[in-house]
């Protein structure tokens, strides 16, 4: 077994159609217990920071919900974008509570929570944003939020190669 990038990302896959034949190899790899307590902390350091991250990425969302509005010509207030995206939290956390429920027993419906819980996140962002800002179509606030989605993802992927950040080859 390789620790690479790629081949890990190959078991993440191989773990979808065949999971037991990568639980008996993760189950066989000749690692003491010691280190598999220090791989479970460091997991958990990992999804503090991405928890950390996810609160930056709130934070800079209720002020784009709040200022690209106000530069739309809406009405909206400050605590009306922190509410939203309270309200959205909120609601996420129990379609990713349920997901959780349902992939122990019916992976397949949790999947599809998961699509659902997609489309449910961006209806209720485009409506509380349409209301809170006094506009009167939600699709065109969708509209505007894939666009501003679209243009920020590519003054990131510009941001990154000036950077010289490269793709990591998957070697799959």
């Amino acid at each position: 077994m390789q620790f690479t990038p790629g081949y890990l990302f190959g078991m993440v896959l191989q773990t979808i159609p065949e999971p037991r034949k990568v639980a008996r190899d993760l189950f066989d790899l000749p690692v003491a217990r010691k280190v598999r307590w220090l791989v479970l902390l460091l997991m958990v350091v990992l999804a503090t920071i991405l928890g950390v991250i996810e609160g930056v990425f709130l934070s800079v969302g209720v002020w784009a919900i709040y200022l690209m509005g106000r530069m739309a010509g809406g009405q909206g207030r400050l605590d009306d974008a922190i509410t939203i995206a309270i309200w959205l939290e909120f609601v996420l956390l129990g379609f990713q509570t349920v997901t959780l429920v349902f992939s122990l027993f019916a992976p397949a419906m949790a999947g599809i929570l998961m699509v659902m819980s997609s489309v449910l996140f961006f209806w209720i962002l485009s409506h509380f944003t349409a209301e809170s800002h006094g506009f009167r179509s939600a699709g065109l606030v969708f509209v505007s939020i894939i666009t501003v989605l679209i243009l920020a993802v590519f003054a990131l992927s510009f941001l990154l190669v000036l950077m010289g950040v490269e793709p990591i080859e998957m070697g799959v």
